[in-house]
């Protein structure tokens, strides 16, 4: 998928360092993966109301790609980083590596709910409504991980 609006909001909003922070501790601390952590926010932001059912299905539809691409290669990185032997060319193509096996996840996802979804126009959200929406997708999955959801003024509900 070459225009993927999943991608594009993914990079302004995680693009903010205190949002990056925020995805980061939940996946280090409760395994969350940060891609779904934005995808529910994305349809927030779309005025759209996920499910638990759709999350699932979400989940599954790239937990092996995740599993056997993502994970691997932010391990090397992260590997790579604390390596007194790495050069930083080497640390630029896996970090680009890993954030290609990234877009390929958010493209899978943003495909599989563009498609399967008949609200595929952004219908958009009355401000207000935005967070509220934001909070009840991630509470759906933040609810699957056994984690809090973050206090509404997280960086991770502010909007772009």
């Amino acid at each position: 998928m070459l225009d993927n609006p999943f991608w594009e909001y993914s990079l302004a909003h995680y693009g903010r360092r205190e949002v990056a922070e925020s995805c980061l501790s939940l996946q280090d601390s409760r395994g969350a993966n940060v891609n779904l952590l934005l995808f529910c926010c994305w349809l927030g932001c779309r005025g759209e109301r996920l499910t638990s059912e759709k999350l699932v299905e979400a989940q599954l539809l790239i937990s092996d790609w995740d599993r056997q691409v993502v994970q691997p290669l932010r391990q090397i990185r992260r590997f790579l980083k604390q390596s007194a032997d790495t050069t930083a060319q080497i640390l630029e193509v896996v970090s680009t590596l890993e954030l290609k096996a990234e877009r390929v996840a958010q493209d899978r996802l943003a495909s599989w709910w563009l498609k399967g979804d008949a609200r595929a126009e952004k219908k958009g959200a009355a401000a207000s409504a935005v967070v509220g929406l934001q909070q009840h997708n991630l509470a759906i999955y933040l609810t699957l991980l056994h984690a809090p959801l973050p206090a509404i003024h997280s960086p991770l509900f502010w909007p772009l």
